[in-house]
């Protein structure tokens, strides 16, 4: 049965894209937008651009209803506009707004009347308020005849298969607030549509920061899993095996699992969005700025690492055939943003090198302004090196084990296998 709303999302990136299809699926109309006009032509012929929607999800959108931002006056069809646009940071590490600013100020000449406004992108607390409440407060009866509401997403991308993994879109709880109890109930009335578990936040900012708690949790625990992965990598013991032993425990303790780096949105970002409100305020976020260095330095360290091992990779003499599997800033995606990865190829590169990549997610991509493309794993053997900087479910461990002189495991993929061959950094 269908639902007497319409929607409109504007950003159809890795929040907005699976929003749009989840909302579609649910019969509720929608419009989508997005500055990238390849992204809508791609979505039109059904190709996906996003690891976690295939082209078969796609099916179920209607082509019609996807725009370009040039065609944005549509918005004034809908109930309800649901913003999902990123939230990078400036050159000086302070949250940078100016993608949702640009977006509103194109959109808001076509607000009307009874709409609800939902701002799903990562913002600082107070954000929500600053960026649209003048104006709305300006040219409408703020909360009473136009409504305004935040909502955190708690994308997991490459967590999508509700075959392996518990959480997934539709059934991950979902925060939401209002500016006020009536723009609550309007942004609970399309969301407890959408989601199994709804929860009522009691202000915007208590929201907004939820999400920056959640980010800066995962990255200060990552942090201490890849100091210990260095202190570990000295005593000589395994890491993964000393993390895996402890989570044992059924209570107190979560795994977190070290790794080369961290990449993507969210962890490296978000955590500073924390770090200037607090700074704002007069307080020093340690334990946000610390885990945040540990998280960028564990990458140099793991190079740095891959030298002593293999110190003729570093001397331009030797050309060296190297492999790195996997340019994915985390397994099962094909997002590259941050990627630990693509740090390790280009410091590779630099010794005269070859470098080549396999990565069944990406199958090709722009470094150094240069296209790559994708290895074929059926070529291993030509190579000196392997690198694991990302493990996708569908790596191969015997072939890769079978047919590689020498692998350097950054991931903890080979954790369960002893060889020679094998060095776990």
């Amino acid at each position: 049965m269908s639902i007497d709303k319409k929607v409109a999302i504007v950003g159809l990136g890795y929040v907005g894209l699976p929003l749009l299809r989840l909302l579609t699926k649910k019969k509720i109309a929608c419009f989508g937008f997005d500055i990238d006009q390849k992204k809508i032509n791609s979505l039109k012929k059904g190709i996906s651009y996003i690891s976690d929607v295939g082209n078969k999800d796609l099916t179920i959108l209607k082509k019609n209803n996807l725009f370009n931002m040039s065609e944005i006056k549509n918005v004034s069809k809908v109930n309800y506009i649901i913003i999902c646009l990123p939230t990078p940071l400036t050159k000086n590490n302070q949250p940078d707004m100016s993608i949702i600013i640009n977006a509103f100020n194109k959109l808001k000449k076509y607000i009307k009347k009874n709409q609800t406004i939902i701002l799903e992108s990562t913002v600082y607390p107070g954000a929500t308020r600053k960026i649209f409440s003048k104006y709305l407060s300006a040219k409408f009866n703020l909360g009473k005849n136009i409504f305004l509401g935040y909502s955190s997403e708690r994308i997991s991308p490459g967590q999508s298969d509700i075959r392996k993994f518990k959480y997934f879109l539709e059934n991950t709880p979902k925060v939401i607030s209002g500016i006020n109890e009536k723009s609550l109930n309007k942004i609970y009335q399309l969301y407890n549509k959408i989601f199994q578990t709804v929860y009522k936040a009691k202000s915007l900012e208590i929201a907004e920061m939820s999400k920056l708690v959640e980010n800066s949790y995962r990255s200060v625990n990552i942090g201490l899993a890849n100091e210990l992965k260095t202190i570990c990598y000295k005593l000589k013991i395994d890491v993964n095996h000393v993390i895996t032993t402890a989570g044992t425990k059924p209570f107190g303790f979560n795994r977190f699992y070290p790794g080369p780096g961290v990449g993507g949105h969210c962890i490296p970002i978000d955590p500073m969005f924390f770090k200037w409100i607090a700074k704002g305020k007069g307080i020093d976020s340690k334990f946000i700025s610390l885990a945040r260095s540990t998280n960028l330095n564990i990458t140099k360290w793991v190079i740095n690492q891959i030298f002593k091992e293999a110190p003729k990779i570093k001397n331009k003499k030797h050309k060296k055939k190297i492999l790195l599997i996997g340019l994915a800033y985390k397994e099962n995606v094909n997002d590259t943003r941050e990627s630990p990865s693509i740090k390790i190829y280009k410091s590779l590169i630099k010794y005269n090198n070859t470098i080549d990549y396999n990565d069944s997610k990406i199958p090709k991509i722009r470094i150094l302004n240069k296209t790559l493309f994708s290895t074929p794993l059926n070529k291993l053997k030509k190579y000196d090196y392997v690198i694991i900087g990302t493990a996708h479910d569908d790596l191969k461990k015997n072939l890769i084990l079978k047919n590689s002189k020498k692998i350097f495991d950054t991931r903890g993929f080979f954790k369960e296998v002893d060889s020679k061959k094998i060095i776990k950094i």
